[in-house]
């Protein structure tokens, strides 16, 4: 499939042609195109259709027959200019220029011409290499170390069907939808395994495809599937290359990666994929297969060239995350066994012998801020990319948000709108419907919605444990105040980690109530916890008494950008230090059995005083705000 980058334009905005005796225009001439390497096979020339922002190329007769003027037509005898594509239409790298043919009506030979059009560099394509790669960490720095792959917690909706994903290592991330390398499938319950092996020091397996010795870095993934899984459609690994697919559509690419089969395994073969995703809430085409590569059972390095594809008619999503990824395909519905490392995507045609980052040029990306990250400052400049944390709105262009209005608030927004209820971060016009997903924030903000940013000002930041990713589904049992999760925790819950709880289609179970901060004590583990409903009782492992399991469904979700305590606070009776009042004078009280002041006769030593002491104080509200230090606040969009 041709690169549309790639063609040439005759340089005149009109050409006609004349007979080589006469002068006269070449009335009903025939142009015939072939292979310059190939003079009796017909090469594809073009000429351009379509309307502003949607051109397409057609291709022309071939031969083609001349206008009565001597001019180039279409096959719809419109004068027009002929595109010239001088590469391989399979590969779109390969220089292939034209062997041109002009004859009269009489088929009378009148020029040839040969090398067309003639470009310097003819080795490679017009889109020069800059060896510079663009899979980010491809040595897999700050891996997981090793994953049971069967059950996947995380999952995304791609095209309304859920994909389950877990991210492995990190790599790019900024504005894009599915950042850092992940592993994604369709379905889960496969028995398999995910394994970053480190090569042993003084072994260098790796061979650079002209044979030559091969950087060897550290790391190498294993891929060990021992139980296949029927349905499965989707098993990739997959790397972020491009945030918008404007930025490369249509420019070639070769992918490089070292890979093995383990020997006696069948099914060594993966698939090496570019995917186009066109953004949150539309629909994107299936990912394109570049190449399945057979594996040996000793590393090899393989090569795949393509080429970005166009997206001229497509439809982008409201939120400006769309972006090109590749991704390498295990074998799906079967057992495997692959090893593979270094995945490399360069521009152009070549690609480098040695290519090497150290890990602290590797650190420089996939540890530069991320969305949700706080900064602070003396300086009162907002850098690009962050936004005031002003307690204001964030939305898109017409959403008249106060902070900031702008398709690149929406990974802030779906951040925002998906971790914190909207008792914290309310919505303008409310919420479309209920529960914290990415399918409701997409739509309120597509619908002008404005989100309020969690508050800040004149507040406090305080520390949260981030064991909670999303929501997650709980039962109660009321005989034990038990919580049990539908799904485990990233890691054990601790006692003091702030919660909160919301239902849908019924009611809470009793006493809970909702928009209220709860915390975790009991014996927490990574599925099971009892509520306190102070931190205070937390520590003391004083539980909440549940008295009702709840109807409908109950969810629960960390407590991260709500807010808690009070600048003033009035003191209760009860919350008076335990203390006594000596009677005026330094007396004593001396009273009978009746409470009434008596003083029997003759008794010394003894003195009847009031029994009523001074007033003091006048109850107004003490501070509580401890001692603070104000500085300019911003958060990464």
């Amino acid at each position: 499939m041709k690169d549309n980058s790639l063609l040439i334009a005759a340089p005149m905005l009109q050409d006609y042609l004349v007979d080589k005796t006469t002068g006269a225009p070449l009335s009903a001439g025939i142009v015939t195109c072939y292979r310059d390497d190939s003079r009796t096979t017909l090469k594809n020339w073009y000429y351009q259709s379509g309307t502003p922002g949607h051109y397409d190329y057609v291709p022309l007769p071939n031969p083609l027959t001349l206008s009565a003027v001597g001019t180039i037509e279409d096959a719809n005898g419109v004068d027009t200019i002929p595109f010239f594509y001088p590469y391989s239409e399979d590969d779109n790298q390969t220089f292939q220029p034209y062997y041109i043919t002009v004859d009269n009506s009489d088929l009378q030979r009148q020029f040839t011409r040969q090398n067309f059009p003639f470009i310097g560099n003819s080795s490679s394509s017009s889109q020069s290499s800059n060896l510079q790669n663009y899979v980010i960490n491809n040595v897999f720095w700050r891996n997981i170390g090793s994953l049971n792959a069967q059950t996947l917690p995380n999952s995304i909706l791609i095209n309304s069907s859920p994909v389950y994903y877990y991210v492995l290592a990190p790599s790019q991330h900024d504005g894009f939808n599915m950042p850092d390398f992940q592993y994604l499938k369709n379905v889960n319950g496969a028995t398999e395994t995910i394994t970053f092996t480190k090569f042993d020091l003084g072994d260098n397996p790796l061979k650079n495809i002209d044979g030559t010795q091969a950087i060897t870095p550290e790391f190498y993934i294993n891929h060990h599937c021992t139980g296949a899984q029927l349905g499965e459609t989707l098993k990739v690994y997959q790397f972020p290359i491009s945030l918008h697919v404007k930025t490369l559509e249509t420019v070639p690419f070769v992918i490089s990666i070292q890979a093995k089969n383990e020997s006696g395994n069948e099914n060594g073969f993966i698939n090496i994929y570019v995917y186009k995703f066109l953004g949150t809430g539309v629909t994107s085409p299936s990912p394109t297969l570049l190449k399945t590569l057979t594996l040996g059972d000793s590393w090899q390095e393989y090569k795949v060239t393509g080429s970005f594809p166009s997206a001229d008619l497509d439809t982008l999503g409201n939120g400006g995350d769309d972006a090109y990824y590749i991704q390498i395909g295990m074998p799906t519905a079967v057992t495997c066994d692959i090893d593979f490392t270094l995945p490399s995507l360069y521009l152009g045609n070549d690609v480098p012998i040695n290519n090497f980052s150290t890990y602290d040029q590797i650190d420089a990306i996939i540890n530069s801020p991320r969305t949700g990250d706080f900064r602070t400052s003396l300086n009162s400049f907002q850098p690009y990319g962050w936004v005031t944390a002003n307690d204001g709105s964030i939305g898109n262009t017409s959403s008249s948000a106060t902070t900031r209005g702008d398709v690149d608030t929406w990974q802030l927004y779906n951040l925002i709108y998906t971790t914190v209820l909207d008792h914290w971060a309310p919505v303008s016009g409310g919420r479309t419907s209920p529960g914290n997903t990415t399918t409701a924030a997409y739509t309120d903000f597509s619908a002008n919605k404005r989100l309020t940013l969690t508050r800040n000002l004149g507040r406090v930041l305080a520390g949260l444990n981030p064991v909670f990713s999303g929501l997650s589904t709980f039962i109660v049992n009321t005989g034990t105040d038990v919580l049990t999760l539908a799904t485990a925790t990233s890691r054990t819950l601790t006692i003091g980690t702030p919660v909160q709880v919301y239902n849908t289609g019924g009611g809470l179970p009793a006493p809970l109530a909702a928009n209220t901060v709860y915390f975790v004590t009991g014996n927490p583990s990574t599925t099971s916890f009892q509520l306190a409903a102070t931190l205070e009782d937390a520590y003391a492992v004083t539980a909440i008494d549940i008295t009702t399991a709840g109807t409908g469904t109950q969810t629960i979700i960390s407590a991260i950008g709500s807010y808690v305590g009070e600048s003033n606070h009035q003191l209760t009776v009860p919350e008076l230090a335990a203390h006594h009042h000596a009677p005026l004078d330094g007396g004593s009280f001396v009273t009978d059995q009746s409470g009434s002041p008596n003083v029997p006769a003759g008794t010394t030593g003894v003195a009847q005083v009031s029994s009523i002491t001074t007033d003091t104080g006048n109850g107004i509200p003490h501070n509580t705000i401890q001692p603070t230090t104000y500085m300019n606040v911003f958060i990464k969009l």
